[in-house]
Formats: C-alpha cells, structure tokens, sequence
C-alpha cells in the first residue's frame, strides 16, 4: 500500500472544512462524491478516518495522525518544490519562534506581525520566555537570542550587534554622584534582572580578561523592561542592552555609566536548525528580522561601545 499525495490533500483539507457540506462546497461538487471519496480512502486504509456528526465531522485516532502527518508532509513537499524554484512571495507554513520578554515585546512581535503581512500564507506563533534558551528548539523553528550561545548544533545567523551597558538617569546621578569604578558600584542602588534561576551578576572586560561581578539590589524583576522603567524613573543603576536602551541615551534621559569599562558582546542571533532542509519562510523570516533589526530609526546613533 503507498501513499497518495492526492489522497493526503483531500483529507487535510476535508478535516480542515469540519463538514462534508463545508468541502464540497469548496471543491464545487456534491456531497455524495465528498462521501464517497472518504469511503474509498478509508478502504485503501483499512481504518475508519471520520465519523459524520450533526455538528461535523469527528476524526478518529486513526484520522487524526493521518491528517497530522499528512499536513507534514504536504508541507514538505511545498519546501521542497520551493527549494528547486524558490518564490519569495509564495511563502506558506507555519513558524514558531521563541524569544526573551524583553526583545521579543519590544522588536520581534512588530517585526513578525509585518512579515505575515507581507506572506499572509504563513502561520506565525511567538513565544515569550524568561527562561535561558536551550541547545536544542523542540517545539519551535527559530530562537532568537541575546548573549553568549549554547554549545550547539543549530545553525547561528547575527541579527543584530549589542552590549549590555550600565545606565541611570540624570536624576539619580545628581542625588547619589557618578561612579568611578567599578569599585564605587557597591555604594549604589542597582537594579537586578533575574531571568532564570541562577544568580545574578555583570560582566566587564579588564585587560582583555573578563571579570563577573555578582550583584544585588533591593529591586529585582525578571523582566528587562520593567528595570529600565525603574531606571529611567530615577531609582538606580542598571544592566541594559544597547538595542535597548539606545533611543532614551540618544534623547539624555539616560546617561552611560563607566562608558569606558568595555563590556563583553551580547549580540542578537537566529538560531535555527542547521543543513539543506530549512524551510524557505524559517530563511526568509531569519532575513527579515536581521534587515528589520539592523534599520536604525531617526533616534538611534551607531553602536556606543567598541
């Protein structure tokens, strides 16, 4: 016995319909033929696939993993077809991206949204998550993560370059004095950002070596988000991504703090999993999000660290 594509098609789309009338109006036949063609499919497979309902059709265990891998299938060959003859206005499918709170509410939803706008055949679904990202992406087609990479076989593409700078507001500054080293640190409020479960700390880079600095603070919040409204009201020193925090040292509502303490690279990276068989819309996504994060708007400055 071997599988009929056609087969698949019309079984996948008859379970996506819910009714036998809802089908045949959308492939402009009777109901009977509906009918009939389902009977047949049924009999090559020697399993019962639906049961015919008032409220619609009930698929079967057995009709529930032949639509569902049905609908994998099809798709592969769609990926494939557009590997051969790749027509980026044809993109179809679904794609699951997982990502941090922070930038994923703040640039990766907006650019989402615009990249089902402009391939509505796609299916978009966004995770937010505070905890760190794995090796591995059961589940999802593309993570977008901020900061040193597992060890992993995932194919790695940069989408944006980004430090994580200490910042305050002028406010605070003017209340509690400027630091002068990373020593002078200990005598200031600062503001922790917990995003999974180990312990907080900040790095820096000292003759070419990188040293960790554990912190606490009587303010913690496992949302990046949250700390710099914190900070930008005044009640300490934080942590923060450029991609961030860019526009508000742009218009002087924050101020760098110990700009010239370099600070390790925490860039924007896809990753996404690595050879031949990646999906055109997972590459065209990974496409979109890198020019879209790239595009600088009217207030933001280049990199502010080296």
């Amino acid at each position: 016995m071997s599988a009929d594509v056609d087969d698949l098609e019309f079984f996948v789309t008859l379970a996506a319909a819910g009714t036998m009338t809802e089908a045949a109006r959308h492939w402009g036949v009777s109901v009977s033929v509906v009918s009939r063609r389902l009977k047949n499919l049924e009999r090559r497979l020697g399993a019962p696939l639906a049961t015919r309902r008032a409220r619609g059709l009930e698929l079967t265990a057995e009709g529930r993993q032949y639509q569902r891998r049905g609908a994998e299938i099809l798709q592969a060959v769609k990926d494939l077809e557009t590997s051969i003859n790749p027509d980026p206005q044809d993109l179809t499918g679904s794609i699951r991206v997982v990502c941090t709170v922070g930038l994923g509410r703040l640039r990766i939803a907006p650019l989402l949204r615009q990249f089902h706008d402009l391939h509505p055949g796609t299916d978009c679904s966004l995770e937010l998550t505070s905890l760190p990202l794995s090796a591995s992406l059961p589940g999802y087609d593309l993570a977008v993560h901020v900061g040193r990479v597992p060890d992993s076989t995932l194919a790695m593409r940069h989408l944006l370059r980004n430090r994580r700078v200490l910042v305050a507001s002028p406010a605070y500054l003017a209340t509690h004095g400027t630091p002068a080293s990373l020593h002078d640190l200990r005598f200031h409020d600062l503001l922790v950002v917990k995003e999974n479960e180990g312990d907080s700390s900040w790095r820096f880079i000292d003759n070419d070596k990188e040293i960790t600095l554990p912190v606490r603070g009587a303010l913690t919040c496992n949302d990046g988000i949250v700390a710099t409204e914190w900070c930008l009201g005044g009640a300490g020193i934080a942590m923060r991504s450029t991609w961030h925090v860019e526009p508000y040292l742009r218009r002087g509502e924050l101020i760098q703090v110990l700009p010239e303490i370099a600070t390790p690279e925490a860039n924007v990276v896809a990753l996404f999993a690595a050879g031949a068989h990646t999906p055109p819309r997972v590459r065209a996504l990974v496409d979109h999000l890198r020019a879209g994060l790239s595009a600088k708007t009217p207030d933001q400055a280049d990199d502010l660290t080296p």
